[in-house]
């Protein structure tokens, strides 16, 4: 007998469905045919549900938006409260490298990439709902200036520059290297957050 579910757990369905193929594939190298052969659903109903590629596309920007977010990680926070500065660096880069790990083939950093690449106005949301996370370091950072832990820097330019450098390690690391250095990653990121602390505090 087969299960029934409803609307909702079909669209969301199909988004699951639509996240991986477009990770593992890109966006140009998945049909809407593909989404609703892997959904086990007709083209049509896919259609219903988001009206089109475009629909789905946009669709997909809030789902990714919405996973693991950044600014509810409970050990971002408790760093935060507990104001341990390296901590904190160190809990944002253990939550991108190890969230995206788990996912690997199907993970955001694929899909970012590929919208990169393929679909500017898509990879302008993912941006935007990345940098929206991020906000909480960027008030984290201006608290500790407020506070005299930290000297004069631009938060904003402070953050983006460690976001980028983790993205981009933790992107090479688990998507070129087999298996995955965990360490090395570490090793690296602990080095980079130790030399923007004493800079900060210098």
């Amino acid at each position: 007998m087969q299960v029934r579910i409803s609307g909702e757990e079909r669209r969301q369905q199909i988004l699951e469905v639509t996240l991986g193929a477009c990770a593992e594939k890109g966006f140009s190298g998945t049909t809407l045919d593909d989404i609703a052969e892997g959904a086990g659903v007709s083209r049509t109903l896919v259609l219903q549900h988001f009206g089109s590629k475009e629909g789905l596309y946009q669709a997909l920007s809030e789902a990714v938006g919405r996973a693991h977010p950044l600014d509810e990680d409970l050990e971002v926070q408790r760093r935060m409260r507990d104001r341990d500065d390296y901590g904190v660096f160190r809990a944002c880069a253990a939550h991108v490298f190890e969230n995206n790990l788990r996912a690997a083939r199907r993970s955001n950093l694929r899909l970012t990439a590929f919208s990169m690449l393929e679909y500017p106005e898509l990879f302008e949301k993912f941006r935007q709902f990345r940098d929206q996370a991020w906000e909480s370091i960027v008030l984290y950072v201006e608290t500790r200036q407020s506070e005299g832990a930290f000297g004069a820097a631009d938060p904003r330019y402070l953050v983006e520059g460690s976001k980028s450098t983790v993205v981009h390690l933790a992107n090479e690391i688990i998507h070129k290297e087999e298996p995955a250095q965990r360490e090395r990653f570490y090793e690296v990121i602990d080095t980079m957050i130790r030399l923007m602390l004493a800079g900060l505090k210098a």
